[in-house]
């Protein structure tokens, strides 16, 4: 009977030990952080964090070449190009088309009509269906029909298909 109940106070005297311990490390703990309470003035930190625009994705190549009228599910005009083996181009046609996404170097586009041209050696692809998806990396895009045509009959004289 004497050996439990020494048993008893020793176990009381050590959770005593203890709790006075766990104070004693939340206490320094609250001291270390105390004086990073005290700083109120957190603009002088947030001015290392600036924004940086040329790391955001839409920002990338190809969105500095669009208009700003360019958003997610636009319907505009953009140019299929047939190239050939060392990729001078061949024939192009304006298609109807809708942006589907806009990614920093690319635009996933889908064809909102049928494209046919005419087989090419080397070039695998000569359709391209209602609903098919292409990536513009180029950024030829455009909001009507006769800018496109206007853009190919410049650039591209005497390639485009009617």
């Amino acid at each position: 009977m004497i050996y439990l109940t020494n048993y008893f106070r020793l176990t009381l005297n050590i959770l005593k030990l203890m709790k006075q311990l766990i104070l004693i490390i939340a206490g320094i703990i609250l001291l270390l952080y105390m004086p990073g309470c005290g700083q109120s003035d957190k603009s002088k930190i947030l001015e290392q964090y600036k924004y940086d625009e040329s790391k955001s994705g839409s920002d990338g190549i190809i969105t500095k070449k669009i208009g700003s009228w360019v958003k997610e599910g636009i319907t505009c005009y953009g140019i299929v190009i047939v190239d050939d083996k060392n990729g001078i181009p061949l024939r192009i046609k304006v298609v109807h088309a809708k942006v589907i996404s806009i990614d920093p170097d690319k635009i996933i586009m889908r064809s909102l009509e049928n494209i046919d041209m005419s087989p090419v050696d080397g070039c695998d692809k000569f359709t391209l269906k209602k609903g098919d998806d292409w990536n513009e990396t180029e950024g030829d895009l455009f909001q009507t029909k006769e800018d496109a045509i206007k853009f190919v009959d410049t650039y591209y004289p005497g390639l485009r298909m009617k």
